[in-house]
């Protein structure tokens, strides 16, 4: 059981977006959060403490896990990236901190996964977490490499785990593929929080989206965590229909992508040769 208001909880990848949301979030009721990210973290609450390090070093991983009980493990490479900082972070980086949180006696990991675990189901497939993963990238497949890695963990060392397959993580729906996959700053928040509290959740994959009326999955494991999100992609309809999204297809069952990763499935790592 982890208590909010004696516990310490790392949070890597900190100064990130989704790390900034968790901050906002979590900081009035866990009230000792230490905060890692290569870059420095701003506007430090007085309950926050942090430490500026890079996830590949290891020292400075095993020196920050000291007195946490549990570990929120967000950093990592998306988006624009080499194939070399991509296993640095992503895969190297991934076991460092998992390994230093064992060996550190850590009770719980929070993992920020991806539905890109799963993005290369067709979209018409409602996708659950006991489906086997089918991940979209090179990306994705590490993120699939986290959670066998927690699982495990799980079964040698008891180490208990969530793995969050978060979504389209925004401020705001973008885009069409939104409407089913995003995951709003408040319900992150309440995702994290109950994944921290719950009192034992096993070694749990939990999909991280909000409450969106088109959402193209079933989670039985959201009544299991006590995950209800509020936030509905759907109150932002009129809003990017105005900005020239199409948000009338998906009614039809017509997606701009097949698959649930979206453009995810159709780029290439590398040029083919």
């Amino acid at each position: 059981m982890i208590a909010p208001e004696t516990d310490r909880v790392l949070i890597t990848g900190a100064a990130g977006a989704v790390g900034t949301a968790l901050r906002l979030g979590l900081r009035d009721r866990w009230r000792h959060l230490r905060l890692t990210d290569v870059r420095p973290v701003s506007d430090l609450a007085a309950n926050e403490e942090q430490v500026v390090a890079d996830i590949a070093d290891r020292p400075a991983l095993e020196s920050m896990m000291r007195g946490v009980k549990a570990v929120v493990h967000l950093a990592g490479v998306v988006g624009t990236y080499t194939l070399e900082d991509l296993f640095r972070v992503n895969a190297r980086g991934l076991f460092d901190v998992f390994e230093a949180a064992r060996i550190a006696g850590v009770e719980r990991i929070v993992f920020a996964s991806s539905n890109h675990a799963f993005g290369c189901y067709p979209i018409t497939e409602k996708v659950s977490p006991a489906l086997p993963p089918r991940p979209d990238s090179l990306y994705g497949v590490f993120k699939v490499l986290g959670e066998t890695m927690l699982q495990q963990y799980f079964d040698r060392y008891r180490m208990r785990s969530v793995s969050l397959r978060i979504g389209t993580f925004r401020a705001q729906p973008v885009d069409q593929r939104s409407l089913a996959t995003w995951l709003s700053p408040a319900d992150a928040a309440h995702l994290v929080d109950v994944s921290l509290s719950h009192p034992d959740p096993g070694c749990m994959v939990v999909n991280g989206y909000s409450n969106n009326s088109r959402l193209k999955t079933f989670d039985p494991n959201w009544a299991t965590l006590g995950y209800r999100p509020k936030d509905n992609a759907e109150d932002h309809r009129e809003r990017l229909r105005a900005e020239g999204i199409d948000v009338d297809a998906p009614d039809r069952g017509e997606w701009e992508w097949p698959e649930h990763g979206g453009s995810f499935v159709r780029l290439p790592e590398r040029p083919v040769r």
